[in-house]
């Protein structure tokens, strides 16, 4: 059912349905996305320093993750098999981009802004661990961002004013909107989305992925 309504979201962006809105209860900013001119893309954009990365920086092959917060389905690859992904896979280091389904989703955007808050504090990945694991409890909030700075408190985010303003005020709403137009242009059909060394994958168990990515190994 994910899968269908996402693929509905995608047509109506391919066909102009014109601005989505970023909104983070209760205050009222300007969030709209301009979803024009985005031009279809065969692979992933090249992995830079301003990437989220697990595992060796500078590994030989790479596995890029696109997900959302508040996506059960990404909650539990993000529990079962990613952990295990630097270890299992040669050589192999992770990166996260977002896909937020804005349209089904109504806190994903203000979790995708307060992991982005917490990984500009070193907190990135423990954060979307906890995030992910109480995935329930925050998901259908009025108002989470109480909630998410618990848990950037839990995973030892020192800033908490810093964290709670960044969150409020959209402050990587740019970096965000970058990855969604990807994913975008990427058409995917859904989250988690994968990709080893710029060759989707089937998304499936740890046995799966890695029988998948040994053919792709560098």
């Amino acid at each position: 059912m994910k899968k269908i309504v996402t693929i509905v979201l995608v047509a109506l962006v391919a066909v102009g349905f014109g601005y989505f809105l970023f909104k983070i209860s209760p205050q009222p900013v300007d969030t709209s996305l301009n979803d024009q001119g985005i031009k279809a893309l065969s692979q992933p954009s090249e992995v830079t320093s301003a990437d989220h990365i697990l595992g060796n920086p500078n590994a030989k092959n790479t596995l890029i993750v696109y997900e959302d917060l508040e996506c059960p389905a990404c909650a539990n690859f993000s529990q079962q098999v990613l952990p295990k992904i630097t270890t299992e896979l040669k050589d192999t280091r992770v990166v996260f981009r977002h896909f937020p389904l804005i349209q089904i989703h109504k806190n994903t955007l203000p979790a995708a802004n307060a992991l982005e808050a917490a990984g500009a504090q070193g907190k990135f990945w423990e954060f979307a661990s906890l995030a992910y694991q109480k995935q329930t409890e925050w998901a259908d909030l009025a108002d989470p961002v109480p909630y998410l700075e618990g848990l950037a408190q839990q995973v030892g985010v020192k800033d908490l004013a810093k964290f709670k303003q960044e969150v409020q005020s959209q402050a990587y709403k740019s970096r965000i909107e970058a990855n969604y137009r990807e994913s975008l242009a990427l058409n995917l059909q859904g989250t988690p989305s994968i990709f080893y060394n710029n060759k989707p994958l089937v998304l499936g168990d740890l046995n799966s992925i890695k029988q998948q990515a040994e053919k792709l190994y560098q």
